[in-house]
């Protein structure tokens, strides 16, 4: 469901240089798979998988970085499936700045 916003969002960054950096974020279940060991590597990967996939409709890499979160910034208790729908989730944050590791330490 999220690849056509992706794209849009692809097209509409092509013709900036900000940075961007992708978070991604869990709820509070633990997960144990052979995958994902726990919520912070879930988190990375889909952080990282945004990250991807805007590579691949031609942002530069150079601009972008991924974090996983986990479990620990909800945005809502997760104490009810629909709270814990909304943790689960991807977040994009652009930069006013074209370099990333400034924009983090702003």
């Amino acid at each position: 469901e999220a690849l056509p916003i992706i794209e849009k969002i692809a097209r509409i960054m092509e013709s900036h240089d900000n940075a961007m950096l992708v978070e991604g974020h869990t709820d509070n279940i633990p997960i144990r798979s052979s995958s994902f060991p726990s919520n912070w590597e879930l988190s990375a990967a889909r952080a990282a998988s945004v990250v991807r996939y805007l590579s691949i409709e031609g942002i530069s890499p150079q601009r972008m970085g991924a974090m996983g979160y986990g479990e620990f910034r909800p945005v809502v208790r997760n104490d009810t499936p629909k709270g814990r729908l909304k943790n689960r989730r991807v977040v994009l944050l652009v930069s006013k700045s074209t370099d990333l590791r400034q924009s983090l330490m702003n």
